[in-house]
């Protein structure tokens, strides 16, 4: 693949590689750009199913326009028959591997990380794009400048992503592509952020099955561990339809008493008493009165990755970059010393 022209971007190296595919880094032909490209093996082209989520992931992305969702170029076949896509190329770490590095994160850094992923949720559920799959490994955090603690949340993995109305026309498609399940009746998802509604499988999903997730991974990040842990993901499961939810309030001590009520209808059973938008929650965190993130948080880029994770491709091993920011604020507190001194 190395040097060959992939729709309109020429493939430079390899970057990952997964059960099910391979990820390559690339350029626009013309305009010298960078981007990623995303192949699926020969054998799993051949399964109608896996192409057709494949480029679900495509269409789904492609119809939001936000700084939180990953930017798709293009997609389709090369000569060989083989799916692609184009996408944004991303330099950072997954969440996942960020909480592993940091434990449990301050308040502010948690709420700043959830308020962003809501943002683009509100994005995506106001372009009719449910994700259906929200999980710590399909977040990844990269360095921004422009944002809080520069760094900038991206959603990733729109797979199994619902879109409102079906593209092909089908006036019951909808409701049919809305059902959480595979021709096979696999519950599609991951347990432990999945929404009671998806786990009973069967039901018609909306926006509300995303920001279960979303309390789900906040909470996570809270505390350090999910609100349900189980011995396999039935029992999870059970207890994401049968179970209260811990308290945050009982786990983490001095948090503001919005977060703990947000949590609370975030994680509510019932779709129609929880949180019913992503603006709204947005609204409900940004209202909390937790401390503004100062400086920048470390993050780990020393892979250039996008999406890695959905392919098998382990997180990236952190940089070693403190020390030296640490060692360059002591140099510029020297040097203003200096300069009083030298005033005065």
């Amino acid at each position: 693949m190395i040097g060959r022209v992939v729709g309109k971007y020429k493939i430079l190296d390899q970057i990952a590689e997964g059960g099910m595919g391979l990820v390559y880094r690339a350029e626009h032909v013309v305009l010298g750009s960078p981007a990623a490209v995303k192949v699926l093996l020969p054998q799993f082209t051949r399964d109608t199913v896996v192409v057709d989520r494949f480029f679900q992931e495509a269409k789904a992305a492609s119809a939001i326009r936000h700084a939180g969702i990953v930017d798709v170029f293009d997609y389709g076949r090369l000569p060989s028959g083989q799916a692609f896509i184009a996408m944004e190329l991303l330099r950072g770490e997954d969440l996942a591997g960020f909480a592993t590095r940091h434990g449990r994160l301050p308040p502010s850094l948690a709420a700043q990380i959830a308020m962003q992923m809501l943002s683009a949720l509100d994005a995506a559920h106001m372009a009719g794009v449910i994700h259906r799959d929200l999980k710590p490994d399909n977040i990844y955090l990269v360095r921004d400048a422009g944002a809080p603690g520069a760094i900038r949340v991206k959603i990733l993995d729109f797979g199994i992503a619902k879109l409102i109305g079906d593209p092909h026309g089908d006036p019951h498609g909808a409701r049919h592509s809305a059902r959480p399940k595979t021709k096979g009746g696999a519950i599609l998802g991951t347990p432990t952020y999945m929404a009671p509604e998806q786990c009973r499988g069967g039901a018609v999903l909306d926006a509300r099955a995303d920001l279960y997730a979303v309390g789900c991974i906040l909470f996570e990040l809270l505390t350090g561990r999910p609100p349900f842990v189980g011995d396999g993901d039935g029992e999870i499961m059970a207890m994401h339809i049968y179970e209260p939810p811990p308290r945050l309030s009982n786990l983490v001590r001095d948090l503001p008493v919005e977060l703990d009520a947000l949590l609370a209808k975030l994680l509510t059973k019932a779709p129609e008493d929880r949180i019913p938008s992503a603006a709204y929650a947005l609204a409900t965190l940004e209202r909390a009165g937790l401390e503004p993130l100062i400086g920048e948080i470390p993050l780990s880029g020393a892979q250039s990755a996008i999406d890695a994770v959905s392919l098998g491709v382990p997180p990236p091993e952190p940089t070693r970059w403190l020390p030296y920011a640490l060692l360059g604020g002591a140099v510029i507190i020297a040097a203003v010393i200096a300069v009083v001194i030298g005033v005065t």
